[in-house]
């Protein structure tokens, strides 16, 4: 790439992340309403857009309770009946940061967050896990293991495989073996070098963009956020099992 057409890269995510911001702070658009799980103790699945099958989900679930025993890594993975005509990144990084998924400090979390009305699905990995699950490789795992099975409307099967493909990274990052994982289910190898320039950038304005909102929630009505922003209602996480883990909007979505 060379520097002209990487300036240019540059200046226009800075420019769409500054227009994000402004949306956010002046009050454009409608709120919405994003309904979040009760978690429970031992949980790490929440289908409320019933599309996994269930003996599927059980399989999943106890490979997500052997990682979370063995790494203290938390991954959840939550289907939603729509996004609430929001952009799953938004929609993604608001649930995975109210739920706090990941250890607090350790920022070790990962969230599959799916929506099948609107045929999007999203990996949000935590501050802690970017290293061996950075965005290209997040990518290449919805590509090889999510989407063609989407395209079929197979979506217990993407799920199922899309878990596991994800689960032998951080098996491979952690040299622990899970309990019924397929070890085959490998990532091919590719090119997983990123722009640290443009990463760094995004990554600062990003943090600018949460504590404007955090400001702004204590200034305001603490339980709304930014004007046209985001309500976190429906069941609330209270009780939980999730840590206090962070995403600064890493990841992938397709």
């Amino acid at each position: 790439m060379t520097k002209r057409r990487r300036s240019r890269i540059l200046l226009g995510i800075m420019v769409l992340i500054l227009g994000i911001f402004t949306f956010s702070i002046t009050g454009c658009g409608n709120s919405k309403k994003i309904p979040i799980p009760t978690v429970k103790d031992g949980v790490y699945i929440y289908d409320d857009g019933n599309i996994i099958d269930d003996d599927v989900e059980s399989q999943i679930n106890d490979m997500l309770v052997d990682l979370e025993e063995k790494t203290e890594v938390e991954f959840a993975v939550i289907t939603v009946e729509d996004l609430q005509g929001l952009e799953i990144e938004e929609y993604a990084n608001n649930l995975f940061n109210t739920l706090g998924i990941g250890k607090k400090g350790e920022d070790n979390g990962i969230l599959l967050l799916i929506s099948q009305p609107d045929e999007r699905v999203r990996l949000e990995i935590g501050r802690g896990l970017e290293g061996c699950l950075n965005d290209a490789k997040c990518g290449r795992i919805l590509d090889d293991y999510f989407v063609p099975y989407r395209d079929n409307d197979e979506y217990t099967k993407g799920t199922e495989l899309t878990v596991e493909a994800t689960l032998n990274v951080l098996a491979d990052e952690y040299d622990v073996q899970i309990q019924g994982l397929d070890e085959n289910l490998q990532l091919e190898e590719g090119e997983d070098e990123e722009d640290n320039t443009i990463i760094v950038i995004i990554y600062i304005l990003l943090i600018i963009l949460v504590t404007i909102k955090f400001i702004i929630s204590i200034v305001g009505d603490s339980d709304y956020h930014g004007g046209g922003g985001i309500f976190l209602g429906g069941g609330g996480s209270s009780g939980g099992s999730f840590g206090g883990g962070f995403s600064g909007g890493g990841g992938a979505s397709r």
